[in-house]
């Protein structure tokens, strides 16, 4: 089984707030908007493509603008991911050297550095592993973009996957599936056996995993 992960937006995690100094996001965006996701698409990159970003264009500094409290899993405004030292041995023990961790150093409005080392995350990759006939997904553009993708049809969700083609991995992204991350039960449940905090894996969305 698979999961789609993404924050949790449970109210008290809204009371903390990141963000980019502005020349620091002006670079990021900059090589967001002149790069594609990947060959073959005029969709631009972004965090969620899976796509490798170069160390340079990333910010090693961010700011606390709201709230105190520094949770494993947290949005950026502006977009990205942070997450804590925690979660980062979490995903590297499943997927050493497979994914990036920028290490940033996270200040408050006073510039106090506040404790703990602290990275923002990029998921590198991306295969095809959903099985189609099994899944409640439609194909837009197939045949006529070679970009064509899924979106859910109307009706229960219900997507499955390819055991052999995740293999080993940790997380993902689907080539015809974008704009979210998938993580393996094997790290899910690791992340909730740690009791780290800030994601929800998406139990109404998860997916099977079988062997064609």
């Amino acid at each position: 089984m698979a999961y789609i992960i993404r924050a949790n937006l449970a109210y008290k995690l809204g009371k903390t707030e990141i963000e980019y100094f502005e020349d620091d996001r002006k670079t990021l965006r900059a090589f967001f908007d002149r790069t594609d996701a990947f060959p073959g698409t005029v969709t631009s990159a972004s965090w969620v493509t899976g796509t490798w970003i170069p160390p340079e264009v990333v910010p090693r500094q961010l700011r606390l603008t709201k709230g105190k409290k520094m949770y494993d899993w947290l949005t950026l405004r502006g977009g990205g991911t942070l997450v804590s030292s925690r979660l980062k041995e979490a995903v590297e023990e499943f997927d050493p050297g497979q994914h990036q961790f920028f290490p940033v150093v996270v200040e408050d409005k006073k510039g106090a550095v506040q404790p703990g080392d602290f990275f923002i995350f990029n998921v590198v990759g991306r295969i095809e592993s959903i099985i189609e006939d099994r899944s409640n997904f439609k194909a837009n553009g197939r045949g006529d973009v070679k970009s064509w993708s899924y979106s859910r049809r109307e009706g229960p969700w219900q997507c499955v996957l390819d055991a052999a083609v995740i293999g080993g991995r940790a997380c993902w992204i689907e080539h015809r599936y974008g704009e979210c991350w998938f993580v393996s039960d094997r790290l899910a449940a690791v992340l909730q056996e740690r009791k780290l905090s800030g994601f929800d894996l998406d139990r109404h969305r998860h997916c099977d995993e079988v062997s064609l």
